[in-house]
């Protein structure tokens, strides 16, 4: 998702200077891939997948945007390889991902986050699920209500975590001054100063022109 004109461009992977930021969003990462799993997997179980597909699109994007991101990680970088490998392989020639993916990590998780709230009433789905949790007949229907449960609320103190810590990391390296132009982190290689000018003379001419004596043919 190139989004243009917004903040100072950012390439590469991330710097050391914000490590502790995005170890704070590598889990938030996976935590938001573990619980859009386990909200497929209950609809599956509530006979509900294609629903929860549809309402599940917005996560998928955001945790793709989030391994993209974190493709240098060594164990988000396994899942960025299978993906690279499989039915993302199109996305992996045209984006190079890194820091490039931070702000719309950034903004698709906050609009997620406010549609959830606005228009989904994400908060009462959570508080439906843990009341039919609670007053399930059978441990089948518990089981179901219980992941929808905590896959819910999962992903959405993810996506708050994610979007908050990315922010955070954004106006760090912001602030620091450290940006990347022209494909490098900051000014890692000196500027190459203009070579002086020679002084580029032609050669000495030291062929004369044939003066001798000839004599004339039949002469």
């Amino acid at each position: 998702i190139p989004i243009g004109g917004m903040g100072v461009p950012l390439m590469g992977p991330p710097p050391p200077e914000v490590a502790h930021r995005f170890r704070v969003i590598k889990y938030s990462i996976l935590i938001l891939i573990l619980c859009t799993i386990g909200e497929l997997i209950a609809g599956i179980l509530g006979g509900a997948f294609g629903q929860m597909l549809v309402s599940s699109l917005n996560l998928i994007l955001n945790a793709l945007i989030g391994v993209w991101m974190l493709k240098d990680d060594s164990t988000i970088g396994r899942i960025y390889a299978f993906l690279g490998r499989s039915c993302c392989k199109p996305c992996t020639e045209q984006c190079q991902g890194g820091l490039t993916c931070l702000m719309p990590f950034i903004i698709c998780n906050l609009i997620t986050v406010l549609l959830g709230l606005i228009l989904n009433n994400d908060i009462g789905e959570i508080i439906g699920a843990f009341k039919a949790m609670l007053n399930s007949v059978t441990f089948y229907e518990a089981f179901d209500f219980m992941l929808l449960f905590a896959s819910t609320l999962g992903a959405l103190l993810s996506q708050v975590v994610g979007c908050i810590y990315g922010y955070l990391a954004y106006r760090e390296i912001r602030d620091s001054g450290v940006h990347q132009t022209g494909g490098d982190w900051g000014n890692s290689y000196p500027q190459a100063e203009e070579a002086p000018a020679r002084d580029v003379r032609a050669p000495a001419n030291h062929c004369a022109a044939f003066q001798g004596s000839g004599q004339r043919l039949g002469g």
